[in-house]
């Protein structure tokens, strides 16, 4: 099934990762489908009270933290884990550096609408991923540049005049233009896959090549 689908979307709360029996079937998506076919579907549930619960749960997710309904499916998940990973620590770093990239790339789209929402659903999986030591990633994350890409997307056309675009700063224009004349969400979408598919998406082919046993 996984492998005869071209893309795989994953309905992500911040419960997910207490799960192992989820987070394992998630890893094998992560085996056999390239980041960029891989979507983590948060933008219904994720606001600045459950932001921190979605930071923790990647945060503090380890195999031996993460519950089965049935204990004997430990052995179980535990055995297959190890017949297919390098080690328990390459399947955890897999499952927490992509989680941390494709939801950084879902709040980019949201981030970019203003320097506020960048700040505060954006910039945390970033630090989130220097934290857990993913230093390159961490890197990668910090080159998005959406509300540029935002602002490039503007629908073509006479801007309408507005209190909000005669009174705002310079700094602000670009993106007060864009909000005015609307953006077109193709071209939005396409300049932050772009970014994704040849900064952030390289970077997890790496960690998946270096966790699986070849």
């Amino acid at each position: 099934f996984i492998r005869r689908s071209e893309n795989v979307c994953v309905i992500l709360t911040w419960t997910y990762m207490e799960r192992l029996w989820c987070v394992y079937e998630w890893a094998c998506v992560l085996k056999d489908k390239a980041p960029e076919r891989c979507f983590l579907q948060i933008e219904s549930f994720m606001n600045e009270q459950t932001l921190p619960l979605y930071l923790d749960c990647i945060r503090y997710f380890s195999i031996k933290r993460a519950e089965c309904f049935f204990e004997s499916d430990r052995e179980i998940l535990t055995n297959k884990i190890d017949s297919t990973y390098v080690s328990h620590e390459a399947f955890e770093t897999l499952v927490k550096a992509t989680a941390v990239a494709l939801i950084a790339r879902s709040m980019a789209f949201r981030g970019g609408r203003s320097r506020s929402l960048h700040n505060t659903f954006f910039t945390p999986w970033a630090d989130l991923a220097l934290e857990l030591g993913f230093g390159e990633l961490a890197a990668a994350l910090r080159t998005c540049s959406a509300s540029e890409w935002r602002q490039a997307s503007a629908v073509s056309g006479s801007p309408k005049c507005s209190d909000s675009l005669m009174n705002a700063t310079a700094s602000d224009v670009g993106q007060k233009v864009a909000s005015v004349q609307g953006v077109s969400a193709k071209e939005y979408h396409g300049h932050i896959n772009h970014w994704f598919n040849s900064s952030v998406s390289p970077l997890l082919g790496k960690i998946r090549r270096e966790a699986l046993i070849m």
